[in-house]
């Protein structure tokens, strides 16, 4: 497709957007950041920190520390995660020392300008920082702290040099005591072209955007960003749709227009997590330097970041191919639902049960983008697509969005299915209903529809590390003997048979009733019971099995990034890619009703078979795993350059590795060939025809 210049809006915002928010050019809307909301960011949006959760009505109100509550609750846990002893912000529900404390927060004078930072900081006070005594010296469950170590003269609060340090929780400030300011993360850093403010991107004027990458008619774009002189941002910036394009110049298809949603759907969860590493692919330590995260459903923002970076992406929504809509539900799940108690951390949803709040923020995005927008009723919302990345998430995608293209980790396929999570929170099947919320019930709203449709829907990978796999021959390790028939080690729950299906807990215990580790040379059990690096342990199986948790779970990316066939014990669920590769090829399937021959049907398999099958791993694996994106491409030559420096000259392998060993040590590949992202693109490319 020939390139054209993006859009260039012209359009103001009502009030500047209060001088909070970021004007959108183009629809002279306001996005707002925490604290604010509105078509002009006008109106406060506050997140109390609270000690009680509040069952009805639309309002909230600030919550006073009630340490007494502590001796009637069970536990520190019996509270939500926001109570405080200290000083609320209530802008993020962040918990901080008193301001008459050395070293409390004192926020911005009342007559600052909206957009002023605290004057100071403060040390935070999370969950784990909480007082265990009233101040007649009763102890409460409100805390865990001796309140001497928190407010006495050497205490945290207080003293230069605690005798007592409490957890640095807020992104952007670590080092010693939490007082150092760092950068926080972004997605794409917003362009370079606004600062980062807990995710959320406060634009330059001129620009707007999730990350900054549109500009107005009047912007100036042949100053540098500050990536030219951040050079630790550097590396995450990159924005090739924001660029001027060159006579003749082409695009790649499919090209996919990134909605600019309100900031309650995605990134006004990243502003309200209060643990550094979740919700995020990558953050920045103390030194600025950029470190790569291992949360489980780091997909959610990971993939946007991929998207806004990518070739694929377009400025133009008139010239997309497809929509992609940016919800962080994931985020929403765990942590931020819980922890205080704004409408937006619950999503008008009971407080006991967590999917249900998932769905409505996925309706309401819905709702929004057809109010908003004229895309999804021009073809009925087949060109849309939606990334939900929790265990069972695409069992609660509300009906009305289903004509969309669904992605996600967990391909369920069976029409009248039940929750099969093993954590009630987590469940869908109840009914919910709530005099004000769902007075009509909840389930209405997903009812109808399996979890998964191979025909439109696509289950893809996890996003795995480079240092998951670190020990594979696949990234450059030497191969080693795959002494292990057959491999499974992670959590087992013999007494939670919801979780897993069961299938866990028997494969356990015939491994440990019937010996197979000794007998079979195959392990199956907990870290506890197998112990050792899994990467290695992975390295040196044959075969790896893939059986499910409390929905998805990530051992089909672990078996294929390790060379180890992987054994699919799960029936009518399809694992990542399985409607887009040719799977049977590299891969075993095992009925469930069959799981108790697993060692005669694994020894059943002859050499000549799995040689072909680990060869058949070897041209795919890497579609596994999402080395194309920026930092892990970086962190993944890192990884093969250790490894070279071991093997030494020449390749350890070079002349063909014993058949035990295959696949053959890969000492040098590309991280941009032919990955999970790039597969991902083919896939929806191929898709265009059945969209229009």
């Amino acid at each position: 497709m020939w390139a054209t210049p993006p859009p260039r809006g012209n359009k103001t915002c009502s009030l500047d957007c209060n001088k909070v928010g970021t004007c959108n050019a183009l629809t002279g809307y306001c996005t707002c950041p925490a604290g604010w909301t509105g078509f002009n960011c006008l109106h406060p949006m506050k997140r109390h920190c609270t000690h009680t959760y509040t069952e009805w009505g639309f309002e909230r109100f600030p919550q006073p520390a009630n340490l007494s509550l502590g001796l009637e609750r069970e536990s520190m846990w019996a509270f939500p995660a926001t109570h405080c002893a200290g000083f609320c912000d209530d802008t993020l529900a962040a918990c901080f020392c008193p301001s008459n404390t050395t070293f409390g927060h004192i926020p911005a004078p009342p007559d600052a300008p909206l957009d002023s930072r605290p004057v100071r900081m403060g040390r935070p006070m999370d969950q784990f920082c909480q007082p265990n005594r009233l101040p007649d010296g009763r102890p409460t469950n409100w805390g865990t702290v001796e309140p001497e170590d928190l407010f006495g003269p050497e205490g945290w609060c207080n003293a230069e040099q605690p005798r007592h340090e409490c957890p640095c929780y807020i992104d952007g400030w670590g080092g010693k005591n939490c007082m150092e300011r760092y950068e926080q993360y972004c997605p794409n850093q917003c362009n370079g072209r606004g600062e980062c403010e807990l995710g959320y991107c406060h634009c330059d004027p001129g620009w707007h955007g999730i990350d900054c990458a549109h500009r107005s008619a009047t912007a100036d774009a042949s100053a540098p960003g500050r990536e030219a002189t951040q050079r630790w941002v550097a590396e995450h910036v990159h924005t090739p749709a924001a660029r001027e394009f060159e006579a003749g110049s082409v695009r790649k298809r499919p090209l996919i227009y990134v909605y600019e949603l309100p900031s309650q759907y995605n990134v006004l969860m990243h502003q309200w997590r209060h643990t550094v590493g979740m919700c995020v692919p990558r953050h920045f330590a103390p030194d600025n330097v950029t470190v790569l995260t291992a949360w489980t459903y780091a997909l959610e923002s990971g993939f946007l970041e991929m998207l806004l970076q990518s070739e694929h992406r377009t400025l133009d929504p008139e010239e997309a191919d497809y929509f992609y809509v940016p919800t962080f539900t994931s985020c929403f799940i765990n942590p931020v639902r819980d922890t205080a108690d704004s409408l937006y951390d619950f999503f008008y949803a009971v407080h006991f049960n967590r999917v249900q709040g998932a769905t409505n923020m996925l309706l309401e995005a819905y709702h929004w983008i057809r109010a908003h927008h004229p895309y999804w009723d021009r073809r009925g919302g087949r060109d849309h697509i939606w990334l939900v990345t929790h265990d069972e998430a695409p069992c609660y995608v509300p009906a009305a969005i289903r004509p969309s293209i669904i992605i996600s980790h967990w391909g369920r396929m069976d029409a009248n299915h039940t929750s099969g999570t093993g954590y009630m929170a987590d469940s869908y099947d109840a009914d919910i209903r709530h005099p004000q919320f769902e007075p009509e019930g909840w389930r209405r709203k997903i009812e109808g529809f399996p979890c998964y449709d191979p025909a439109k829907d696509l289950v893809v990978p996890a996003l795995k590390t480079p240092e998951h796999f670190g020990a594979s021959p696949l990234a450059g390790a030497a191969t080693r003997e795959r002494t292990w028939l057959g491999f499974h080690r992670g959590r087992v729950q013999p007494e939670n048979m919801q979780f897993a299906r069961g299938i866990r807990q028997r494969l356990a215990k015939l491994a440990e009733e019937q010996g197979w580790a000794k007998r079979h040379r195959i392990l199956v059990g907990e870290e506890k019971e197998v112990e050792g690096d899994y990467s290695s342990l992975l390295a040196s199986s044959v075969f790896c099995l893939v059986l499910p948790g409390d929905g998805w779970t990530a051992r089909m990316e672990d078996a294929m990034l390790h060379g180890c066939i992987p054994v699919i014990i799960m029936d009518e669920v399809h694992v990542a890619f399985e409607s887009a590769l040719d799977l049977a090829s590299v891969s075993l399937r095992i009925p469930q009703s069959d799981m108790h021959r697993l060692p005669e049907i694994l020894q059943a398999v002859p050499e000549e078979l799995r040689q072909q099958m680990r060869h058949n791993l070897a041209r795919v694996w890497q579609r596994y795993a999402y080395t194309s994106w920026r930092p892990y491409a970086r962190a993944f030559r890192q990884i093969q350059q250790k490894h070279a420096s071991v093997r030494g000259a020449p390749d350890q392998g070079a002349e063909g590795p014993a058949t035990a060993l295959l696949p053959a040590t890969v000492p040098d590949l590309n991280p941009s060939a032919d990955d999970a992202f790039v597969t991902i693109m083919a896939w929806l490319y191929g898709r265009i025809p059945a969209t229009r």
